[in-house]
Parts: C-alpha cells; sequence; structure tokens
C-alpha cells in the first residue's frame, strides 16, 4: 500500500514538475511576445494578427472577387488570425492573399473604337505591314458592332527583327490597352504557365497570372514571345498547357495552380510571335489566326531607316538634323552592300555606328556638320561587305539565270552548264530543292 502511494506521488510530481515547465514556457513566450510588441508599439511600425486580418477583409468586400470565391478566401483569413506569427504557414498564407488581392478581377480599360486615329497611330509607328493593320482595323470593327465578341489570338510569323514584338506594342497603344509581354523562349516547364501548388516552398503563380498582375486591367494585350521555342521534358509539356489558356471556349475559367480560383482571361487580346511555325504543335496553331510577315524589300528598309531608325539614333547620340544627315544614296547603300537580312536590325547597327563616329568627330573636331555621303560612307564603315551579281544582260551559251528565295531576301543565281568527259552517269550534287 505504501509503495503504490509513493508510486502515485512520483507521478503527481512528474506531472506538476511538467505542466509547471510548459506554463513557464508559455509566460515566457507570452512575456517575449508582449516585449516584441510593445517594442513595435514605440517605433510605430506594428500591425496586430486582428487588424491585419481586419485590413484582408475590407480588401476582400471592396474587391472584384466573385461571390461564390470569397468564402474560401473568408477562411483563409480566418486561419492567418487565429495562426501564431511566427508559424512558417502564417507568410505562405499572407503571400497567397497579396497575389489574390493584387490581380485586376474587374478593373477595365476601354477600347480606343477609333478607327481613323488607331490606323494614324499604327502608320506612326511601323512603315508598311498593310496585312496586319488591316486585321487589326477588322477586329475594331467588330468591336465596334458587337462589343461582347471575344479577342481573336494573332500570331506574326516571320524571320528575326522584321518588328514583330514591337508590332504588338504599337496595337496596344492604338487600342489603348494596357501591355504585358510572357517570354516563352527556353520555357521548358509547366509551372511555369500553370503556376505552382502552394505546398511547395517558395511557390508563385505561373506566367500568366503574373502578366496579368503587371497589366493591372482584366483586358490587357498579353504578348506571347517566342511560342515555337517552347520545350517539354520530365516537368510537362508547356504547350499543352498553354492550350487552355489560348481557347476562347476554355480560358474564361482559367485555373492556376497557386491561385486555384478560376480566372478569366477571355477578355485579353493574345499576340504570339513565332519566326518558324514547324515546331509549333498543331493542336496550339488550331487556335490563333496566323499572319505572315515576310522580309522587307530594300526600298520599305530605306523609308524604315529614314523616317524611323535614323532620327531615334540621333536622339541617343545627342544629335540632330542640323549637324548630322545621310543622304538617301548612302542609305541605299548600307542597305544593299553593309547588310543582308531580312528584318532591319543590323540596318539600325550601322546608323547607330555612323551616329557614334559623327559623334566623336564633331567633338574633336569642332565641325558644324557632317554628313554622310556614297563617297565618304567608306570610311565610316569599311569596305562593303556584300556584292550582289548582276546579270550582265550578254547571252551566253552554256549560262542560265535563276532566282532564289529564302526568308531573308532573294537573289539571283547564275548557272553555268559544262560539258566534260565522263562514264555516262548523272551525278546531282549540292543541296538541290
Amino acid at each position: 500500500l505504501l509503495n503504490e502511494e509513493i508510486e502515485i506521488g512520483e507521478i503527481e510530481t512528474r506531472i506538476n514538475a511538467q505542466v509547471r515547465s510548459h506554463m513557464e514556457k508559455e509566460q515566457r513566450d507570452y512575456f517575449l511576445r508582449q516585449k516584441i510588441k510593445s517594442i513595435h508599439d514605440q517605433l510605430g511600425d506594428n500591425i496586430s494578427e486582428e487588424e491585419e486580418a481586419e485590413e484582408y477583409r475590407q480588401k476582400l468586400e471592396k474587391s472584384g472577387i466573385p461571390k461564390e470565391y470569397k468564402a474560401k478566401l473568408r477562411k483563409e483569413i480566418a486561419r492567418l488570425e487565429t495562426m501564431p506569427p511566427m508559424m512558417a504557414e502564417s507568410a505562405i498564407i499572407r503571400n497567397y492573399l497579396d497575389w489574390v488581392f493584387d490581380i485586376p478581377w474587374t478593373e477595365e480599360s476601354k477600347d480606343n473604337l477609333d478607327l481613323e486615329k488607331t490606323k494614324q497611330m499604327l502608320d506612326e509607328d511601323h512603315y508598311g505591314l498593310e496585312k496586319i493593320k488591316e486585321r487589326i482595323l477588322e477586329y475594331l470593327s467588330v468591336r465596334i458592332l458587337s462589343p461582347e465578341s471575344k479577342g481573336p489570338i494573332l500570331c506574326f510569323v516571320g524571320p528575326p527583327g522584321v518588328g514583330k514584338t514591337s508590332l504588338a506594342q504599337s496595337i496596344a497603344r492604338a487600342l489603348g490597352r494596357n501591355f504585358a509581354r510572357i517570354s516563352l523562349g527556353g520555357v521548358h516547364d509547366e509551372a511555369e504557365i500553370r503556376g505552382h501548388r502552394r505546398t511547395y516552398i517558395g511557390a508563385m503563380p505561373g506566367r500568366f497570372i503574373e502578366a496579368m498582375q503587371q497589366a493591372t486591367t482584366i483586358n490587357p494585350l498579353l504578348l506571347l514571345d517566342e511560342i515555337d521555342k517552347v520545350g517539354n521534358d520530365f516537368r510537362g509539356d508547356p504547350a499543352s498547357a498553354l492550350l487552355e489558356a489560348l481557347d476562347p471556349e476554355q480560358n474564361k475559367n482559367f485555373r492556376d495552380h497557386f491561385i486555384e480560383l478560376p480566372f478569366d482571361l477571355s477578355e485579353v487580346l493574345f499576340v504570339t510571335t513565332a519566326n518558324n511555325l514547324e515546331t509549333l504543335s498543331r493542336p496550339l496553331l488550331d487556335r490563333m489566326d496566323v499572319i505572315e510577315i515576310s522580309g522587307y524589300t530594300p526600298d520599305e528598309k530605306l523609308e524604315i531607316g529614314k523616317k524611323y531608325l535614323l532620327p531615334k539614333q540621333r536622339e541617343i547620340c545627342g544629335l540632330n538634323a542640323s549637324n548630322f544627315n545621310i543622304t538617301p544614296t548612302a542609305l541605299r547603300l548600307i542597305v544593299d552592300s553593309y547588310t543582308r537580312e531580312s528584318g532591319v536590325r543590323n540596318l539600325e547597327r550601322k546608323i547607330s555606328t555612323l551616329c557614334r563616329k559623327a559623334a566623336r568627330e564633331l567633338v574633336e573636331t569642332n565641325k558644324e556638320k557632317i554628313s554622310i555621303s556614297q563617297k565618304n560612307l567608306s570610311n565610316y564603315l569599311g569596305k562593303p561587305i556584300y556584292h550582289y551579281d548582276k546579270n550582265d544582260h550578254i547571252h551566253k551559251i552554256g549560262i542560265a539565270t535563276g532566282l532564289a528565295w529564302t526568308e531573308s531576301g532573294g537573289d539571283t543565281l547564275f548557272i553555268e552548264v559544262n560539258v566534260m568527259p565522263g562514264s555516262g552517269k548523272l551525278e546531282l550534287t549540292g543541296n538541290l530543292g
């Protein structure tokens, strides 16, 4: 009986000691938390859990989030309120709520539905490209007659340097829409498109939700740049994830794994760019309205150089029309003999080189004006790099004139035939198309 009583006494003592230590720990934690709180109060930078939760509740009421999703967010706010601030999960919930409230749920920009003004703005920004300008004006006309119509998904296909990306920015400016760019070159993880689940450390929303937050409206112009460079590996196929976002029938309820709420992408005007359609998946291509942009002709390059590139580079280098000029013949020579490309990037580089050299010369020699002509062009850019063969119009036996076409431009070919002794076999060499 005594042994039993001693044993019960020992257990009671042990339990009391545990309870006391637990209470002491809780009291210590409470004391330290109150101390931290009073320090923050003295500094004037403290927000209590209750105040923070109330702030989120006010944001929720003011936001345009659909009613059916508000209950889920109220639960998240309630969890945050009851959770100790030092817990790792409270930071995850806070990050999640910040993202949800930063996305534009109802904010909308008004389209500029003035056809004449839009046409003028497109002409100001880009020379030529009539087919694309026509397509944009058609889209605007449809918007005027049917405001509820869904935006098309335009795909600009063409060689580098023809102005696909800048054209998308120009369209956004002309329509009066906010602009955001999503670079898809080298993306090979499906989570980049749909986001990561919140259970992962460092989880983030996908590119579409990020772009919508950046655009701040529900109806921006989203540019999906280099859509043909999307890869795929063991982490999933991003091209398949793009199908949902780019399908007008499905993108009203686009689901991002991080946000976990359906988001409406149906008001977005999507523009995609690609250099080559062969690498693009067929189902994705089927959803897009493809507009091909071929390379510029020498005459178009001359006009672009004169109207857009030269004034732009002059401004960058601190020059103006009164102290620096390039004659049209010199500009034509740069196009023909110093650049051979489908776009105008190299042409802009050559004009930039001339501007920099002229700026240095003006500073060193105190000249009033420098004019680049056909005669002195080689002093600045060196000898011509490219030479075009010209048909001398003399008919020679065994020589035929051919034409070659590539995405980078065309050229004439001179094919010569010689008869030599052989074995009687026909041998074909070279890359015969």
